[in-house]
């Protein structure tokens, strides 16, 4: 069976329209970006979750197992919000949930505990669960600060093996305009996400990791089509190859973007609590990625070469 071409055959001019796409994302980088910035010096644990900021964990047992949201709801309608909540299970018991894992920044609710706070929340409506606080600890400023720069690392690493293989498959042009356009996806998605209210933690730091795989897919489709395109179309422009080749991948990267979001949404909508952080970084990601592939990275390849066709290329000629 033929695969549905939804998309026809377009000749748009996407690389006359980058100075204004470069704009766009330059204001929409600086205003979501330095709204984060001023919103986490006032206050960090708006912007960072515990895993980054330091709080408390505790661990309880229980007799019968009740829904993460209904705990989540239990403990928002106690004042305990942005708490992180999951089962965990154990070797022994062939991996079935024992214990619940509960992390919240640390606080302070008038004499009372935090942790005698959570106990009554989560017991409240649920005298059957009977929760049962058996461990309790803290994930101090230095731990939160050593994850930070795991996270930032890891982010750093992927970039370097990026520009090493695309520098080695192409030529560092076509890395430098790759790069460029994961940064951009990775700051694009950071300031957006955090204009919802949102904080980073290490879930977000593992979706991040995922969108800029995802967006350096879709970019080195395009630059095998040029440089494809490069062999086979004579007497055109470099700036023309970058055209026609984004035209002709713009129905593959615009279905592949639609069916993945498919995906995406109904974790979204249906995911619950648990995973939502992790799949609205991936779903905003993915937009900016569709759209920082086809206005920011091949338009960044053409300036890198002042418009001229990549020496790669005029040696094969």
């Amino acid at each position: 069976l033929k695969m549905l071409s939804i998309i026809k055959p377009t000749s748009f001019d996407f690389i006359k329209l980058r100075k204004v796409a470069v704009l766009f994302s330059v204001v929409a980088i600086v205003a979501s970006c330095g709204f984060a910035v001023v919103k986490g010096v006032r206050n960090p644990s708006s912007v960072l979750g515990v895993d980054f900021t330091g709080g408390s964990v505790m661990t309880f047992s229980f007799k019968e197992k009740v829904d993460v949201e209904q705990v989540r709801s239990m403990l928002t309608d106690a004042g305990v919000k942005e708490a992180f909540i999951q089962y965990q299970g154990d070797m022994e018991n062939l991996g079935k949930d024992r214990y619940l894992e509960i992390k919240v920044a640390s606080s302070s609710e008038g004499e009372r505990m935090l942790s005698e706070i959570i106990v009554d929340a989560l017991n409240a409506d649920n005298a059957g669960a009977m929760f049962k606080l058996i461990q309790e600890g803290d994930v101090g400023a230095q731990v939160g600060a050593e994850l930070k720069n795991d996270a930032i690392i890891s982010i750093v690493l992927a970039l370097l093996g990026m520009i090493i293989y695309l520098s080695w498959r192409f030529e560092f042009g076509f890395a430098a305009g790759a790069i460029v356009a994961l940064i951009h996806d990775v700051l694009f998605t950071v300031g957006v996400f955090i204009l919802f209210s949102r904080q980073i933690s290490l879930p977000v730091i593992a979706a991040l990791l995922t969108v800029v795989g995802y967006s350096v897919n879709d970019t080195i489709v395009i630059f095998d089509r040029i440089r494809e395109d490069l062999r086979v179309e004579r007497g055109k422009t470099f700036k023309d190859i970058c055209n026609l080749s984004i035209n002709q991948t713009l129905s593959r990267t615009l279905l592949t973007t639609f069916t993945t979001l498919i995906t995406v949404v109904m974790l979204l909508v249906f995911g619950g609590g648990a995973i939502y952080d992790f799949a609205l970084v991936l779903c905003i990601g993915m937009i900016v990625g569709v759209y920082s592939t086809i206005f920011i990275a091949t338009p960044m390849v053409l300036s890198w070469h002042h418009g001229r066709t990549p020496t790669f290329a005029i040696k094969r000629k």
